[in-house]
């Protein structure tokens, strides 16, 4: 089942994020800066969690600013464990249908050409996500950022 993220889901998505590895300390005060400035203001970005009876999973998305109608999935999470059980598809599907109703003509999300986000790419791809551009040593030397894209239209 897919929801709002509410203040409940706080805590369970924090430590699904932390327990990834993939966040420094940084990396996961960002996000609960992000996470805290949504409840305050739930109307801007969009924060869902993905529920198996506890919290499994969350995608973050927001407008990107100075755009008409682009929006970027900056977050898709899953709980160790939950990968290939659907969750990842919902969400990316329920982000979809949350951006078409405010008007968004392109959905953006960037990810890491490292060894370590293979997983995510073929994720993206099989989502009907297209590789639209590469930026050289974005995130660090040698770790370049890929951004795909996806265009959406309201129904």
């Amino acid at each position: 089942m897919i929801s709002r993220t509410v203040e409940e889901h706080r805590e369970a998505l924090l430590t699904i994020i932390k327990n990834s590895g993939q966040f420094d300390e940084d990396g996961l005060d960002h996000v609960k800066t992000t996470l805290d400035a949504h409840f305050e203001n739930p109307e801007e970005a969009i924060w869902l969690t993905a529920i198996d009876d506890v919290p499994v999973g969350a995608a973050y998305c927001a407008p990107e600013p100075v755009t008409s109608g682009t929006w970027n999935l900056l977050m898709l999470w899953m709980k160790d464990g939950y990968e290939g059980r659907g969750f990842g598809k919902e969400l990316v599907s329920h982000v979809e249908n949350e951006i078409k109703n405010r008007q968004a003509r392109l959905l953006i999300v960037e990810t890491s050409q490292l060894p370590d986000f293979s997983s995510a790419r073929a994720f993206y791809e099989k989502c009907g996500f297209n590789l639209e551009a590469e930026v050289k040593d974005f995130f660090a030397a040698g770790d370049n950022k890929l951004i795909y894209t996806k265009a959406v239209q309201k129904n």
